[in-house]
């Protein structure tokens, strides 16, 4: 894991000295620089905390938090692919795969690929975020279809997490890559 955060969906009117302060509540921020995705125009910043420990504590109580009508995306700009699930995790894992709807065998290893790498809080959040829009209005698809509350979670997800994690959960359909040795 690292000490290093990439923070996306919060509110447009949000600066860095705002998200300074939020994240400084869990311990000391080293720095903080923003940027625009090239793919989405999506504003990020990313946020280096003084320690690990620190680090996941704000990812932990910040994923889901809400800014006015956005929910902040936390998630862990380096990946660690030796990070196994916990016996809660995996349980709550299995709770957000039925409420999703999930069966298949590729949505599965994404989802558990997004628990390992970004945290069971970001997935949480994603899965009551897509919960909520599925009771609401829903989401059509580019075709006028409606979305499934699976295809929701995934849409809201794609582009709330570092571009190291969406490649393994996206590109690589959730396998993780091979551990380098060293």
């Amino acid at each position: 894991m690292s000490d290093t955060l990439f923070v996306t969906n919060y509110a447009p009117e949000t600066t860095e000295d705002d998200l300074r302060a939020l994240f400084g509540e869990y311990g000391d921020v080293v720095d903080i620089s923003s940027g625009i995705s090239d793919r989405t125009e999506q504003p990020y910043v990313v946020i280096e905390m003084a320690s690990q420990k620190v680090a996941t504590r704000a990812l932990n109580a910040l994923n889901g938090y809400a800014m006015g009508e956005y929910f902040l995306a936390v998630s862990y700009t380096e990946v660690d692919v030796t990070r196994d699930l916990t016996s809660k995790q995996r349980r709550v894992m299995d709770e957000i795969l039925e409420t999703l709807g999930e069966t298949e065998k590729i949505p599965v290893r994404q989802i558990e690929a997004m628990v390992r790498l970004c945290g069971l809080s970001f997935v949480e959040a994603i899965t009551r975020e897509a919960v909520a829009v599925d009771a609401g209005e829903g989401m059509e698809t580019s075709e006028g279809t409606r979305r499934t509350v699976g295809g929701i979670f995934f849409y809201l997800a794609r582009h709330r997490m570092s571009p190291a994690v969406r490649r393994i959960v996206y590109n690589r359909k959730g396998k993780m890559p091979p551990e380098e040795t060293a």
